[in-house]
């Protein structure tokens, strides 16, 4: 036995060499690859909700928190955002993730103008429900500094209606960004809910 061991010892290497190719090739088709890249660094931030209770990013950190940009007096592409994020709220709730491991945050542009108050009413009108879903707001300076930190462009232009950045963010539980979207009636539900299922199991 120890000479035929010892006759095709380079066979046996070479067998298992090619095997940990294989193994690490497999490894990275159908597990590696599924991992996103980390793209950014979220920016650190404490608003208020709808409510005014103060609400700090760290605060929900170790969830997958979802972070889109509106204002409440957007005439198209932010209520089209938010109609979808209805949905991704929904189907959230249903994988029973919602709240305990997955987050949506959504930020006014227009503090000024989308007070506490306004944002409640905005939201009861269009039936979207607080659970899991922040509606948050900052003093002008807040905002500036927050959007700066997710490099979103955002200007008045005069007349109430902001010219603005159409994305939103997917950040893991260690603020790291990992998946930037469009916003508007072309979002990818599905695509955005499986990439949250993904940091999970990360």
């Amino acid at each position: 036995m120890a000479s035929v061991l010892k006759r095709y010892w380079f066979v046996v290497v070479a067998g298992m060499l090619i095997a940990a190719v294989l193994l690490t090739i497999v490894y990275q088709l159908w597990w590696g690859a599924s991992k996103l890249p980390t793209l950014d660094r979220a920016p650190s931030f404490t608003m208020s909700d709808m409510y005014g209770k103060p609400v700090a990013l760290r605060d929900s950190d170790g969830k997958v928190r979802l972070v889109s940009f509106h204002y409440t007096h957007c005439p198209d592409v932010c209520q089209a955002t938010n109609f979808n994020l209805i949905r991704v709220q929904q189907k959230l709730k249903e994988q029973g993730v919602l709240g305990n491991q997955a987050l949506l945050m959504t930020i006014t542009f227009d503090p000024k103008r989308d007070t506490g108050q306004v944002l409640q009413q905005y939201t009861a009108a269009r039936g979207i429900k607080p659970d899991g879903w922040m509606f948050l707001r900052g003093t002008p300076e807040e905002t500036k500094q927050v959007l700066e930190g997710f490099k979103v462009f955002a200007e008045d232009q005069g007349n109430g209606i902001f010219m603005h950045s159409n994305e939103l963010f997917l950040v893991d539980g260690n603020q790291n960004i990992r998946a930037i979207y469009k916003m508007g009636s072309g979002m990818n539900n599905e695509q955005i809910v499986d990439d949250i299922n993904n940091l999970l199991d990360d």
